[in-house]
């Protein structure tokens, strides 16, 4: 039995927490995202990621689960994911319009899940999942989405804008990878497993 520390709570050790309770907040807001809990929580996480990152991908498989069922669902946190598409990732603009597209549905949350899940299965830890534009069509279409609707607005380019003004929201901040959660405005960067999250919400609920 492997009795050493997950690969998230490795990253959490490599990566460098910036907690700031200042000014951070001021400058981060959730635009028009769509809202995942109860619009009146206390505390508001907001994600910058990068579909196609692994480490991303590392936080949904394995914080992410417990977040949402110790916080989002007893309604203390609602979390808002922005896009921050990495250059260096060719499918994460495509991958993020398609959960914008199917937002158009009312299924936003699922085809974040999905997205993410495919590509669980399809690379190791730490690797990219490699993935095509059809794979999304696909993915839409085992959620159940009107495969016409949601194809049309895929194809068209419809949310391009929409995640290229999220893109600019955080180099306008400064941010250089993902993810970066911002927690009632303050900041986390990088992979952190539950307890880190948890730290900061139980301040923030305490306020």
């Amino acid at each position: 039995m492997n009795t050493g520390p997950s690969i998230i709570a490795f990253l959490a050790m490599m990566a460098v927490p910036v907690l700031s309770s200042g000014q951070a907040g001021q400058f981060i807001g959730v635009d028009d995202d769509p809202v995942l809990g109860e619009a009146g929580a206390k505390v508001t996480i907001i994600e910058f990621g990068d579909y196609q990152c692994p480490i991303c991908r590392l936080f949904w498989k394995e914080t992410l689960p417990r977040l949402r069922k110790e916080y989002v669902d007893t309604g203390k946190v609602k979390l808002v994911f922005r896009d921050f598409p990495l250059p260096v990732h060719p499918m994460a603009v495509p991958a993020a319009m398609a959960t914008e597209c199917a937002e158009d549905q009312g299924r936003f949350w699922e085809m974040h899940d999905k997205v993410y899940r495919e590509q669980d299965r399809r690379a190791r830890e730490g690797e990219v999942a490699e993935f095509r534009a059809n794979d999304l069509k696909r993915w839409a279409a085992d959620i159940k989405l009107d495969p016409a609707a949601f194809n049309a607005c895929l194809d068209s380019g419809k949310y391009k804008q929409e995640v290229a003004d999220d893109y600019s929201a955080a180099m306008g901040v400064g941010l250089g990878g993902t993810p970066v959660f911002f927690v009632n405005g303050r900041a986390l960067f990088g992979a952190h497993p539950f307890a880190a999250f948890q730290k900061i919400i139980e301040e923030e609920l305490k306020k």
